[in-house]
C-alpha cells in the first residue's frame, strides 16, 4: 500500500519584485518512506516523512526546519502533522535566503493487495495418473 501526496512549494524572495516560483510535486510513499526536499542554504534533507497511512488520512513527520502554519489538535507531537483526505497542511521555512511553504494534500491510497482477496491462482495442466502399473514396474 502506498500513499499519494501532492505537495505545492512555493519560493518567494524576500525583496522586490517579491518574484515567486511554485512547483507542484506528486508522491507515492511507502510507511516510513521520506519525501520532498529542501535543498539550499546548507541544507539538504527530506521534508516528510510517512509514520501512519490510513484510508481516510496519513500521519507525518515534518523537517524540524518548518513550521507548522495553524495547527490543529490532532497535530499532536514535535514536528508532527495529521493530513486528512482532501485537506490542506501548511509548513513554512522563513530561514533561508528565499522564503518556502509547502503545502500538502493527502490524495488517497493506491489499491493494496486485500488479505481477503485471493490471487489469481494460474491454471495447473491437468496430468492423468496412471492407476494401474504392471508388476515389477516403479512407477
Amino acid at each position: 500500500m502506498k500513499a499519494v501526496f501532492e505537495v505545492k512549494t512555493i519560493q518567494a524572495d524576500w525583496a522586490p519584485p517579491f518574484k515567486k516560483n511554485i512547483t507542484v510535486n506528486t508522491y507515492e510513499v511507502k510507511l516510513h518512506e521520506e519525501f520532498d526536499r529542501i535543498t539550499g542554504n546548507g541544507n539538504d534533507e527530506s521534508v516528510f516523512r510517512a509514520l501512519q497511512i490510513e484510508n481516510d488520512g496519513a500521519k507525518l513527520e515534518f523537517s524540524p526546519l518548518f513550521t507548522l502554519k495553524d495547527p490543529q489538535e490532532e497535530d499532536r507531537g514535535e514536528k508532527v502533522l495529521y493530513a486528512r483526505k482532501g485537506t490542506q497542511k501548511t509548513i513554512a521555512y522563513l530561514w533561508g535566503e528565499k522564503g518556502i511553504t509547502k503545502n500538502i494534500v493527502f490524495k488517497g491510497i493506491t489499491e493494496p493487495f486485500s488479505s481477503r482477496e485471493e490471487p489469481a491462482k494460474e491454471e495447473m495442466p491437468q496430468v492423468e495418473l496412471a492407476t494401474e502399473r504392471e508388476p515389477g514396474t516403479l512407477f
